[in-house]
């Protein structure tokens, strides 16, 4: 069976990428900086994986250890920084490309210069493979799909009693730096933000949520693949105290932006990568929701997905994105959202064995 290559695996994510694949039984080969750290790792692995050192930063070492892949999933971040290399080094070869990115302007910029190139070599590049964005693309397609056209997508994430780890820190702060932009009126614009974060009720549940507006990924690549949409916007759902102090980061962030330079967030990083703590397994196994609202012209969808557990679902959705497109499931090539790439409800209905739940309302 063909393989697939894990850039990173060694890393929080990467470890939880590899669990995934081996439930999946899907074979793949570890790769990173530290053969040492990556020889351990895999002769603690039931399939014992072959291991290859691959520097991100570094396009020929990665191409390299991508000699007899079908696909790479990406792990190693800030993909802002270090992404550009390995998904052109992928494209380049005709491997197919998954990250688990939730870097608005990362994403854009691969659309941007990669798209035409993938199309020419057949490879599929999805990017936000994770919890971020994965299940914002598929409930976007499947309402797409059961109830549409959609004329306008916004999508809502809560995760309860989240931990960031060291890597979604540091994409955080990486983000500070960039212009931050949402789709409005056929057209990307700056993002809107307020001092106040919005109430909002969602059909079927019990109590309102608060919702901030993010720069989420899925607000500048579902317009790419779905060519009725006039507004995409993505949120996320907070307690009210904690809403409104991101809100007012969010209204902030323009004054903040011009002092992080590339030398700030080098210091800020290794201070993080130093000093935070992993989350730990009793923040992990927390619940997580994310709503997708359509409206068509049939009137108003709402897609509603739950689980447990937000990085072992990145692990899996990172996971099972490369995995069907290996064996060829994959629908188009070029760069595209996973509910383009793959069927969404199949899609869905095979993550349920990963803890997750969905349903129209």
């Amino acid at each position: 069976m063909d393989r697939l290559l894990v850039l990173g695996a060694t890393g929080y994510t990467g470890r939880l990428v590899v669990a995934a694949l081996e439930r999946l039984e899907q074979p793949y080969v570890l790769a990173g900086r530290n053969r040492v750290a990556l020889e351990e790792m895999a002769a603690s692995l039931p399939s014992r994986p072959d291991v290859r050192v691959a520097d991100a930063a570094d396009g020929a070492s990665v191409a390299h250890a991508l000699g007899g892949m079908r696909a790479i999933i990406n792990t190693a971040g800030p993909f802002a920084r270090i992404g550009m290399p390995v998904v052109k080094a992928a494209v380049d070869m005709g491997v197919h490309y998954v990250d688990t990115t939730g870097e608005q302007t990362f994403q854009m910029q691969v659309y941007e210069s990669l798209h035409r190139r993938a199309v020419s070599t057949g490879a599929t590049v999805v990017t936000g493979a994770a919890f971020e964005y994965t299940f914002s693309y598929l409930g976007a397609a499947l309402l797409h799909e059961r109830c549409g056209p959609l004329l306008t997508v916004s999508s809502y994430h809560f995760a309860d009693s989240f931990r960031p780890s060291r890597g979604t820190a540091q994409t955080a702060l990486s983000m500070l730096g960039e212009s931050f932009v949402a789709f409005r009126d056929g057209r990307l614009a700056p993002m809107p933000a307020s001092w106040s974060p919005k109430k909002v009720m969602f059909p079927g549940e019990r109590t309102p949520s608060w919702a901030v507006a993010i720069p989420g990924g899925d607000a500048v690549t579902l317009p790419l693949d779905i060519a009725s949409l006039q507004s995409a916007t993505c949120h996320v759902l907070l307690p009210r105290a904690a809403a409104v102090a991101l809100a007012a980061l969010t209204r902030t962030q323009p004054l903040v932006r011009p002092a992080m330079t590339a030398r700030v967030q080098a210091l800020l990083t290794r201070a993080m990568a130093r000093w935070m703590p992993q989350p730990q397994d009793e923040y992990r196994n927390a619940g997580w929701i994310v709503f997708v609202h359509g409206q068509s012209p049939s009137g108003a969808h709402v897609c509603r997905m739950s689980g447990n557990d937000v990085y072992a679902t990145s692990g899996a959705t990172a996971a099972m994105t490369a995995t069907w497109l290996v064996r060829g499931r994959g629908r188009d090539a070029g760069v595209m959202t996973t509910g383009k790439a793959l069927p969404a409800i199949d899609m869905l209905d095979a993550l349920r064995s990963f803890g997750v739940r969905w349903e129209l309302r």
